[in-house]
C-alpha cells in the first residue's frame, strides 16, 4: 500500500469501526418503550492494547429514533491521529425501513476539523453543511445518493429485522455526505452465550462487509481505498419485546489487526 492510501485508509477503518459499533449499540432500548438508555463499548485490539471506548445515547420506540454516539480514543489510537467524533441521527420508520430527517457527525483527524450535516426533504439526501468541502473528492452521482440512509439509521434498520425474524441477512446502501457505501450483513450461526451475565442466552453471530464505492479523494488509491471493511457482530437476542442488543463486534484493520469493540456493562437508563 502507498503512503498515501495508508494515511487515507487509517481514519476510513477508524471511523468505519467506531460508527459501525455504535450504531449497533444503537437498538439495546425496548421497541415497546420510549426510554433514553445508555451504553458503554470498549475498544482494544485482540491481545488487550486498549484504543479507546464509545458511548452511546439512544431512544427508540415504534413510532421512531434518535441516537448520539461519542468515541474517546485512547493514547494508542491518537498516536495515529485520532480524536474524539461524534454522531446523531433522529428518524422514524418507514414502511420499507429507517427514514432520517437529520444526521449530523462532527470530529477531527491529524487536527483536521470536519463537520457534516444532512437532512431529508423528501427522502433525498441533502448536504446542510459540509466542512471542508467535497473539492478533494469525486462527486457520487446522483443516483447512487438516492435511497441511501446514514449508517446509523441502516444499521438501526437492519437490527429491527433481527428483532422481527432473528436473521439480519440484507444489504443497506450509505451515504455520509462524502462517500457512497454499500454494507452488507449475512447471518452465520445462532449460538449460546454463557458470560454475559444477565445478558446471557440466545445469541445470534452475523458477518459484514463495508464497501466504498464513490465519492473517492482525487489522489486515492483506488484499489486500497475500495477494499471492503470485513468483520462479525454477536447479537444478543432479547425476549418480551426488547430489541437485540450487540455484545461484541469485531473488524479487521489494517494496521492494528483485528479489533474487538466489547459491551462494557447492560444498558442503564440515561440521566
Amino acid at each position: 500500500m502507498t503512503g498515501i492510501a495508508s494515511r487515507q485508509a487509517r481514519p476510513r477503518a477508524i471511523a468505519a469501526g467506531a460508527l459501525i459499533a455504535g450504531a449497533f449499540a444503537c437498538a439495546a432500548p425496548s421497541a415497546a418503550s420510549a426510554r433514553e438508555m445508555r451504553l458503554r463499548y470498549d475498544v482494544t485490539v485482540l491481545g488487550g492494547v486498549s484504543l479507546g471506548e464509545i458511548e452511546v445515547t439512544s431512544m427508540l420506540d415504534r413510532a421512531g429514533y434518535r441516537i448520539e454516539i461519542r468515541t474517546r480514543p485512547y493514547r494508542a489510537a491518537q498516536l495515529v491521529g485520532a480524536a474524539e467524533q461524534s454522531g446523531k441521527v433522529e428518524g422514524r420508520w418507514g414502511r420499507s425501513g429507517p427514514e432520517p430527517r437529520l444526521y449530523a457527525a462532527n470530529g477531527s483527524w491529524r487536527g483536521r476539523a470536519y463537520v457534516s450535516e444532512l437532512h431529508y426533504p423528501r427522502g433525498v439526501p441533502t448536504i446542510r453543511r459540509q466542512e471542508p468541502s467535497n473539492e478533494d473528492r469525486e462527486a457520487v452521482p446522483a443516483e447512487l445518493i438516492r435511497g441511501t440512509v446514514d449508517s446509523l439509521s441502516g444499521v438501526a434498520g437492519m437490527l429491527r429485522k433481527v428483532a422481527e425474524t432473528e436473521g439480519c441477512d440484507g444489504s443497506t446502501a450509505i451515504y455520509d455526505g462524502r462517500r457512497r457505501s454499500l454494507a452488507v450483513m449475512t447471518s452465520s450461526a445462532k449460538v449460546q452465550v454463557s458470560d454475559q451475565g444477565a445478558l446471557n442466552g440466545r445469541a445470534l453471530r452475523c458477518g459484514f462487509t463495508v464497501r466504498t464505492i464513490a465519492g473517492f479523494r482525487h489522489d486515492d488509491d483506488r484499489e486500497a481505498a475500495m477494499r471492503p471493511l470485513k468483520g462479525s457482530v454477536l447479537i444478543a437476542l432479547r425476549e418480551g419485546g426488547e430489541f437485540p442488543l450487540p455484545l461484541r463486534f469485531e473488524v479487521e484493520t489494517r494496521w492494528f489487526g483485528t479489533v474487538a469493540v466489547q459491551l462494557a456493562g447492560p444498558p442503564v437508563a440515561a440521566d
